[in-house]
């Protein structure tokens, strides 16, 4: 289930020193007064609000989240209800009532290569756009580095070691090593100057998939430990901004994929990487390998990828095979629930059927209230996803 942002996350969002300035100046250069703006995953509604007062004809705010409700509160507070519409829903399934001439969307993490934020401005492009409908961002650059260990991990990876207090963790830094992780590393923590990852051109990018080979010179001497990656964007012609390490803290933090080992590197030393994203589902699964190519010595390759912090079991793994036949008996407490949901119970009286009916399982009807509650609001989640 995907994180659900708090409206503390949302300020902090628009508070970004950096972010918000820029969205607001292309939004500002790029909205006139016949445009109709499609914003996908519209949070708050600040954007929307901005579009509208840059004079859009139409804003349709599309948030599939809890904050829509906070969306249409801010649209009324700013006096522009009656040229933006809030959408309830997730961009890739709702419709619109007419097509947009320009995009806006922020659905990155620390790199674009999140969720579905790909796959869903190549989405709305064929369905809610115009054809040559100005998009924002119009491009990302996602770029890497090897780097020494960022703060934040190596206070925790690098000072547990292999066996702090005289215990192993071996098993558990392998999942750690095989996570993609958000942190920071400051400019002289990298090793070599960046290469391009992917350019992602949201005008023709066909398929939120990237995989390519990258090779770097070490500059100094240092202990590689994985590789920072980060985004430079192009919002509007002239507004941008970057989220590397030479630039001001944002809040998008900056990636970090971890080697499965510490590389002992020499200046004039060579590192090769083939790095694939795959979006599977909802999340992206990474596969970095890794080749060290010394100035003197032999060379060594780390194949890695995010599915070893999945960390599953014999048992997970049959689960998923398409052969599987999946036991009714989990889902027993879920059919006899959405059986009580027929549009004339209220959530006390499906309570209290659920504690009649199971009594080993509910102590009180309090308990089977707040079940109950939850249950139903995970579904429709679900239902929404």
């Amino acid at each position: 289930m995907s994180h659900e942002y708090t409206p503390g996350d949302y300020d902090a969002m628009f508070a970004d020193a950096v972010r918000t300035p820029a969205y607001l100046a292309a939004i500002r250069a790029t909205v006139g007064p016949d445009d109709v703006v499609v914003e996908i995953g519209s949070g708050t509604g600040y954007f929307a609000v901005a579009a509208a007062q840059a004079g859009a004809r139409h804003v349709y705010a599309i948030e599939r989240g809890p904050a829509a409700a906070l969306v249409e509160a801010v649209v009324r507070e700013n006096g522009c209800e009656h040229r933006v519409t809030c959408v309830r829903g997730d961009s890739m399934r709702v419709t619109l009532p007419e097509r947009g001439t320009i995009l806006l969307s922020d659905l990155r993490g620390a790199l674009p290569l999140h969720g579905t934020s790909v796959a869903a401005i190549i989405d709305a492009r064929y369905r809610l756009l115009v054809p040559g409908a100005t998009i924002i961002p119009a491009r990302d650059v996602v770029v890497a580095a090897p780097c020494v260990a960022p703060r934040d991990w190596a206070a925790v990876e690098l000072q547990l070691g292999d066996r702090p207090h005289g215990i192993s963790r071996r098993a558990l830094s392998r999942v750690a090593r095989a996570t993609l992780q958000r942190d920071r590393v400051a400019p002289d923590g990298l090793l070599a100057s960046p290469a391009r990852v992917a350019e992602l051109d949201y005008a023709t990018i066909a398929s939120p998939d990237v995989d390519n080979q990258m090779s770097w010179e070490a500059r100094r001497d240092g202990r590689a430990e994985g590789l920072l990656l980060w985004f430079e964007t192009m919002l509007a012609p002239g507004v941008g901004y970057a989220t590397g390490p030479a630039g001001p803290p944002t809040v998008y933090g900056m990636g970090f994929l971890p080697f499965a080992r510490t590389l002992d590197v020499r200046r004039g030393d060579h590192l090769d990487c083939r790095l694939r994203a795959t979006l599977v589902d909802t999340e992206y699964v990474f596969a970095w390998d890794t080749t060290h190519t010394p100035t003197e010595g032999p060379a060594a390759t780390l194949r890695q990828s995010s599915l070893d912090a999945l960390a599953l079991s014999p048992g997970d793994l049959a689960a998923l095979r398409p052969s599987h036949a999946p036991s009714p008996g989990p889902l027993r407490l879920i059919q006899a629930l959405v059986g009580l949901v027929d549009g004339r119970r209220t959530l006390e009286q499906i309570a209290a059927a659920m504690h009649a009916h199971e009594p080993g399982r509910f102590a009180t009807q309090a308990e089977a209230q707040a079940w109950v509650t939850k249950t139903l609001a995970a579904l429709r989640q679900l239902r929404d996803s």
